[in-house]
């Protein structure tokens, strides 16, 4: 595991978006601070959650804008947040019953999203939401 790092190639201009895909990144970085120091289990328990809880939160946010813009891509988008969910609640309940490496696990679930996901479906969301004339700016 290393440390996260913004890098302007995963704006997708839409700014609450990105916001939020900071926010993850903050928290994944939690994630790697609680993992490689001496905290107990309850403090990697409390970040993975953490970020469980804010990506659920991200993914419905953006499913409204893609609503909002009658997206054309939204049903797949939606499968891969659902993937995406599925994969971190079941690391998440593997954490809590102490198995080991499902901490390492979640953080690569959001390497995943910042290397794969955003590329692929968000950069993409976001040119097509711009391209309707919708009123955000580059963040």
């Amino acid at each position: 595991m290393e440390p996260f790092f913004w890098k302007q190639s995963y704006d997708t201009g839409l700014k609450q978006i990105d916001r939020d895909h900071r926010m993850i990144l903050e928290l994944a970085n939690d994630l790697y601070t609680v993992t490689n120091s001496d905290t107990d289990r309850a403090a990697v328990l409390r970040s993975c959650r953490k970020i469980v809880e804010f990506t659920e939160q991200h993914f419905s946010r953006e499913e409204k804008y893609m609503q909002g813009c009658a997206y054309p891509g939204i049903e797949k988008h939606r499968q891969e947040h659902a993937r995406l969910q599925e994969e971190a609640q079941r690391l998440l309940l593997r954490l809590e019953m102490n198995a080991p490496g499902s901490a390492t696990g979640l953080y690569h679930v959001l390497r995943e999203l910042f290397i794969e996901h955003i590329p692929e479906y968000d950069q993409p969301f976001g040119e097509y939401y711009l391209g309707q004339g919708k009123e955000e700016t580059r963040s």
